[in-house]
């Protein structure tokens, strides 16, 4: 085992944020169209407000499946990039896209199906969910388009380029944002459909999303390349090698954002329900924010990680995990200052409702303090994956937030009677117990033995 001190070398520290940096400002456009979708929207009211938020708490847990097909392409297509070899990136890469393309017809059918049953289960109110149902409909008719986009843009993270993604997902996000727009208020001759406008504009920019991706793929020009001597028929080897290490990232986002579903129950339970739930949606976007950047961190450590294992130099791994994670710490912790002081003027950008922003500041107050430890959990987590090693992270998923997040969260909102302010504190507490697990994972070095 390294010596503590050797695990952390911070003249990594310009190739880390050399990485970071682009795959920040790419996620981070998916949450300005978010937060673009719901100030937009917040011109129609509280109500319109809470049907997108519910909406896309639904769709990211819809999303997260995929995960199950992009995380162990990811690690597979990085560790192949490390130890030069073009033709197996391109096999996986075209083997990942006809896995999620069955897969995303599938969850479209089912959820098309399922949607009423799901705002029933929420205990959505009806105003709410006569708005969201129309809105998760169109999302699932167009669910390939965006699953697509996620996939590719994973292929060129995996290869160790995150500018292409950002130059793409910018063109893209304007689209959404500006088709949003036309079909929200019916501006340009575009037909006015409110809230279901906003899904509308998505599609649109999806689509243009995922031809620039292809076209990148094909042209030769980047990082990664899709080789003509490659297929897209099944191959079962592959699939299998993509679906042992995607599988269990897969049910760890379904079961993490599963428990945000009953999260969100928890908060349409609450004193004042409508209140409570435009506060949500609107922190949520705030929290997606942080999260987010979080998240891109994970993705750089996976990458860096996952090209060292693939070059057999497992102890240039661990240094790159750790140097990761301990820089995107620090930096979350930073991060989460500016939302606690001006967590009132946040707020007052998108409502007036003073019950509304006064249930919402004690939620932004829990982002900044829990997204630290979330972090730690994120990278520690990515690193794991790097190396193929993706089950430790579902365990501890499991234990936080099944066993820990909603027991502890209703018993402080309800039998003791803390309202949003317990469900709130929750978070905190998972958050730190999830971090140390993860971290204290990566810590034993177990993973460095591990090969796929």
């Amino acid at each position: 085992m390294m010596h503590p001190a050797s695990r952390i070398d911070f003249t990594l520290t310009p190739q880390i944020f050399k990485l970071a940096v682009p795959v920040i400002a790419t996620s981070q456009m998916d949450n300005v169209v978010g937060i673009a979708t719901i100030y937009m929207v917040g011109k129609l009211g509280p109500t319109a407000i809470s049907a997108v938020g519910i909406s896309w708490q639904i769709i990211v847990v819809i999303m997260v499946t995929m995960m199950a097909i992009t995380t162990g392409a990811f690690a597979l297509i990085a560790q192949a990039i490390g130890a030069g070899s073009a033709r197996d990136a391109s096999a996986t890469a075209k083997q990942a896209f006809s896995l999620l393309s069955v897969l995303s017809i599938g969850i479209s059918l089912f959820g098309i199906v399922a949607t009423p049953a799901i705002l029933a289960f929420l205990s959505v109110p009806p105003e709410v969910a006569g708005l969201a149902k129309p809105y998760l409909l169109v999302f699932f008719a167009s669910l390939i388009l965006m699953a697509l986009t996620y996939t590719q843009m994973t292929c060129f993270f995996a290869a160790g380029d995150a500018r292409t993604p950002f130059y793409i997902a910018l063109i893209s996000n304007v689209i959404i944002v500006v088709a949003s727009y036309g079909f929200i208020f019916g501006t340009w001759g575009l037909p006015r459909l409110g809230v279901v406008g906003s899904a509308y504009g998505q599609i649109v920019g999806r689509i243009l999303s995922v031809a620039l991706f292809f076209w990148a793929l094909y042209s030769g020009r980047f990082a990664i390349t899709l080789l003509p001597n490659t297929s897209y028929r099944p191959n079962w080897d592959l699939a299998r090698r993509i679906l042992k290490i995607g599988i269990p990232a897969g049910l760890q986002g379904l079961f993490r954002n599963g428990s945000g579903l009953i999260f969100l129950k928890f908060v349409a339970l609450t004193t004042s329900s409508t209140a409570a739930l435009a506060a949500f949606s609107i922190g949520n976007q705030v929290e997606r924010v942080v999260r987010r950047t979080s998240l891109s961190f994970g993705t750089v450590a996976t990458t860096l990680v996952g090209q060292s294992m693939g070059a057999k130099d497992p102890d240039e791994a661990e240094r790159r995990g750790w140097t990761t994670l301990v820089i995107s710490v620090f930096s979350l912790a930073i991060f989460g200052l500016p939302v606690v002081f001006f967590a009132r003027p946040i707020l007052a950008i998108f409502t007036e409702a003073s019950d509304v922003i006064a249930i919402g500041i004690v939620y932004l107050y829990a982002v900044a303090l829990a997204e630290p430890f979330m972090c730690a959990a994120v990278v520690a987590g990515g690193g794991l994956q790097g190396a193929g090693d993706t089950v430790p992270a579902l365990i501890y998923t499991l234990v936080s937030q099944w066993l820990i997040r909603l027991p502890v969260a209703y018993l402080l909102a309800f039998p003791l009677g803390y309202d949003t302010t317990g469900l709130w504190t929750a978070l905190v507490i998972f958050s730190a117990l999830q971090g140390f697990l993860t971290a204290r994972k990566f810590l034993k070095g177990e993973w460095k033995a591990r090969r796929i």
